[in-house]
């Protein structure tokens, strides 16, 4: 399990699970941080108990993280920290 860590030019962040299977997928797609591109992730809302798409315009991200977790679903619900 990991967990991807987003980090807003304007102070905003956010904590996602990263879907099984996806993390070499959402990997590549830090490389796009700070331009003008758009991206779409495969992540895990904790809330809805479901995998999710989520839509991000990196240039509105200052920096982004992935971390190893432990699995986060028996955790309490809440993405945002």
């Amino acid at each position: 399990m990991a967990a991807l860590v987003l980090v807003g030019v304007s102070g905003w962040h956010q904590r996602w699970e990263i879907a099984p299977g996806q993390e070499e997928t959402v990997a590549a797609e830090l490389s796009s941080v700070g331009t003008d591109r758009v991206g779409r992730l495969r992540l895990f809302d904790l809330e809805a108990d479901a995998e999710v798409t989520l839509v991000i315009a990196w240039e509105h991200v200052a920096t982004a993280v992935i971390i190893p977790t432990p699995s986060t679903r028996h955790r309490p619900p809440g993405q945002y920290t």
